[in-house]
């Protein structure tokens, strides 16, 4: 059992590493290059006219200067057609899953008719979902971050499903829009895994320093801007995957047309809203976005092949009570069965062998047990559920070698001495 107890001590002092690492860089030099310029009628009904890349550079829509991407709207036309000439970027990448870090020096302002947004989507909307991250309209001064779904998914207290979802906007009018310009920009990070979506919100002067690390760590970032918390009330790996990461200034349409004789600003300068789009191109000299970095890492769980512990003649082991599973997963295991506890790991699982229902739970923590008599190889990737560390934290690969009944007090030796270090290591890390 000691040479035992030394693996277990060394794999848990993984749950202090970085748990994220590079997938993507949208750097300056290579930016456009991994979007697609969208040029179809706008979905959400605006008074735009979408360009394609040669037309935006021709009417210097965009421009890349001292690492900054800049990319903004017609301000110099009266418009016609389809509308004010704007620019969509879509990503040629789609995303399931991982962390995105968008830092702006500068978002569309808070102009009458304007409707910008930074957000994912999927095929088939909302079939694969949305997700979004920087949203808003007209003369407001908060963002607006909204889940959209099929039916059968309720995050944030509400129903997300289609047009209207389910929005949070955080307190603090420096998040969005011309506040937010004044302020020096900022930082979103969006976080998504199989068991939440995450957002932060950071003013410049206030941004985590491991935001700029090769390994972002969100579980010392302190209290969310916005969480939607998936479980029995929405299985997010059923109504968010594939989704491709969108920047878009469009006018009017549904909302901000919509709403805009609820606005008495903007009422006051036009009938209607297109009316006032089409024939004030100065009023849209501040609706650009200027993009400091924008990167999408990948959680450490995702294809993660880190160190393997192996547990010797135990037939259960225990994880500390300060995280919980989200996904579990069995191979090479065809005599042996896993269980897990609690139950909300149930649904979660990957590949492998079937998570059966909860078998067995141990006083000091979640708990697993192998049954049979063979070899079960179990992944297992964990989270913290401190709420001052919401992030996912690590995965550990176990070796659990199935044994026979006598062998019980010794499974119960190595779940006490495994908490008590994972307790230790949590308090102290």
């Amino acid at each position: 059992m000691h040479f035992t107890t030394l693996l277990l001590t060394g794999a848990l002092a993984q749950l202090g590493l970085a748990t994220y690492f590079l997938k993507d860089d949208y750097s300056a030099a290579n930016f456009f290059n991994m979007f697609d310029f969208n040029t179809f009628d706008d979905p959400t009904h605006g008074y735009v006219n979408y360009v394609d890349q040669a037309t935006a550079a021709s009417q210097g829509l965009f421009h890349v200067s001292n690492g900054q991407v800049t990319f903004g709207v017609d301000q110099g036309n009266i418009a016609s057609g389809r509308g004010r000439n704007s620019i969509r970027l879509t990503s040629k990448a789609q995303y399931t899953h991982g962390l995105v870090i968008l830092d702006l020096a500068h978002m569309p302002g808070s102009i009458c008719g304007t409707w910008p947004a930074f957000w994912m989507t999927g095929p088939n909307w909302p079939n694969s979902g949305e997700i979004d991250i920087i949203e808003g309209v007209n003369t407001g001064s908060q963002n607006q971050m909204t889940m959209h779904t099929s039916d059968g998914c309720t995050l944030a207290g509400s129903s997300c499903q289609g047009g209207l979802g389910c929005p949070i906007k955080p307190a603090g009018t420096n998040n969005y829009g011309t506040n937010f310009n004044n302020a020096g920009g900022g930082v979103y990070a969006m976080q998504w895994t199989s068991g939440y979506i995450n957002i932060w919100f950071f003013p410049r002067g206030s941004i985590p320093s491991d935001i700029s690390s090769p390994n972002p760590r969100p579980g010392n970032w302190g209290p969310t801007t916005a969480s939607f918390v998936g479980g029995d009330n929405c299985n997010i790996d059923q109504h968010f995957m594939n989704n491709n990461l969108v920047f878009d200034t469009t006018f009017c349409g549904d909302w901000a047309g919509g709403v805009w004789g609820q606005d008495s600003t903007c009422s006051a300068l036009a009938g209607s809203c297109q009316d006032y789009v089409q024939n004030h191109p100065e009023a849209f000299g501040e609706a650009y976005w200027t993009v400091n970095s924008l990167k999408v890492y990948k959680s450490s769980y995702d294809g993660y092949n880190g160190p393997a512990v192996k547990v010797v003649n135990a037939e259960a082991f225990a994880i500390p009570a300060s995280v919980e599973v989200v996904k579990a997963t069995t191979t090479d295991a065809p005599a042996a069965q896993v269980t897990t506890s609690p139950p909300a790991v149930q649904g979660l699982v990957q590949a492998g062998t079937p998570i059966a229902q909860p078998q067995h739970t141990h006083a000091h923590g979640e708990a697993y047990e192998s049954s049979g008599t063979g070899t079960a190889n179990v992944t297992i990737a964990i989270r913290e559920v401190d709420e001052s560390k919401p992030g996912i934290q690590d995965t550990l690969v176990v070796e659990a070698v199935a044994s026979s009944p006598e062998k019980a007090e010794s499974a119960r030796k190595v779940s006490r001495h495994l908490h008590r270090h994972a307790h230790h290591l949590h308090h102290h890390s």
